[in-house]
């Protein structure tokens, strides 16, 4: 068979058009499954949830497609769970982004019972015996009917999250593209089932864009899971409230640095924040917050390109400067500097410059010892442990 005889076997190109969306499908069940895994969120099961009954919708699509299944129910059955699936995707796909709220939660159960209740209405209509004294033209005529207003519910359904949810989504061109791809290949199928329209574009619209649209979900859901991976990786290294590396990430880099440096000095550097626990006392937790992210933003420019910062825990602010940087104690004084005239509060900081074999642990316990130097000689100063 060639390309030309594919593309004109009606059966053949919706068949493999199932096959082909089976498969992506596939591929986002086993991420939403892994995301699972991981964390326990609604969205996650949902995702799944409506994944699982698109994948099912697509088998019955293929087996039909193929010839392998009879009876007039299967196409009203599918259609049941295409609307069911296509509401809990978009929905689930929103959720990715933010939490459910009532109002939300409202319009996913009233979206999802006015397109069953249409769904299930078709199905009755097709598999129902004539009612008595009504001609079989004026019940085919009621099937088309419901048939029509279930493709249209739909449509509209693709042009309702286009306005509901692309605005607010992060990855927002890409779901409006896959909105249009769902309407259009919708519409397509609406004009060849309801108003008899044959014509093989038509076709290709409606097996080939279904396929389109899993393909940019597929994308959609993938960088939202690399997304989610750097979140939780920077969440496990980093303090929640200064944005700065914590102790154990901070230590393994400057070990690191350490090694690598030789014979060369690494200059660590330890700022502790004067008279803190006063300031909580005085201005409240909120306050004493405020000033620990302002002088975290000061270690962090000061030693960005030239080092790392990190928060050592309460009010103990710590940070490296590679051994190829400039001067540890110059940058250790700017530090303090630029704390005491931008903040409310100064900084007692110490400084010790590495010696070869010296330990991470080791050289931070060098430059805290030169910070209570500073401490006990009038705060708001800085210390050098090789001057003890």
């Amino acid at each position: 068979m060639d390309v030309q005889d594919f593309w004109n076997n009606r059966e053949l190109l919706f068949a493999s058009s199932s096959a082909a969306s089976a498969v992506i499908i596939g591929l986002m069940m086993f991420m939403a499954y892994r995301l699972i895994a991981g964390n326990r969120s609604s969205a996650f099961r949902l995702l799944l949830l409506a994944l699982s009954m698109l994948a099912v919708y697509h088998g019955l699509a293929l087996a039909d497609g193929l010839n392998l299944l009879e009876g007039r129910s299967v196409p009203q059955l599918s259609g049941i769970l295409y609307i069911a699936a296509f509401v809990a995707l978009n929905f689930a796909f929103f959720e990715l982004y933010y939490r459910k709220r009532a109002r939300t939660r409202a319009w996913f159960y009233g979206l999802l019972a006015v397109g069953v209740t249409i769904a299930v209405c078709n199905l009755l209509s097709a598999t129902g015996q004539p009612v008595a004294g009504l001609a079989d033209a004026v019940t085919r005529e009621r099937t088309n009917l419901l048939l029509a207003l279930e493709d249209g519910y739909v449509l509209l359904l693709s042009a309702l999250f286009a306005v509901m949810f692309a605005p607010h989504l992060r990855q927002r061109t890409r779901y409006a593209v896959s909105l249009c791809f769902a309407f259009f290949g919708q519409l397509a199928a609406f004009l060849t089932r309801d108003f008899g329209a044959s014509s093989p574009i038509l076709d290709l619209m409606s097996a080939i864009l279904p396929v389109f649209y899993y393909i940019v979900l597929f994308m959609i859901l993938f960088e939202r899971v690399v997304e989610l991976m750097q979140t939780a990786y920077r969440s496990s290294i980093t303090d929640g409230l200064t944005d700065l590396y914590n102790r154990r990430f901070f230590t393994a880099r400057l070990e690191k640095s350490l090694e690598h440096a030789g014979q060369d000095a690494v200059g660590a550097i330890f700022c502790d924040i004067d008279d803190f626990k006063k300031l909580n006392d005085t201005k409240g937790h909120q306050a004493a917050d405020v000033v620990l992210k302002q002088a975290a933003a000061i270690l962090r420019e000061e030693t960005e390109g030239i080092g790392l910062a990190g928060r050592y825990g309460g009010e103990e602010l710590v940070a490296f400067v590679h051994s190829a940087s400039p001067d540890a104690s110059a940058v250790a004084e700017r530090i303090r500097s630029r704390i005491a005239k931008e903040t409310i509060v100064t900084v007692s900081v110490g400084c010790a410059l590495s010696k070869p074999g010296v330990k991470a642990e080791q050289l931070m316990k060098n430059a805290d010892e030169a910070m209570y130097r500073s401490k006990r000689s009038g705060k708001n100063r800085v210390s050098l442990y090789d001057q003890l």
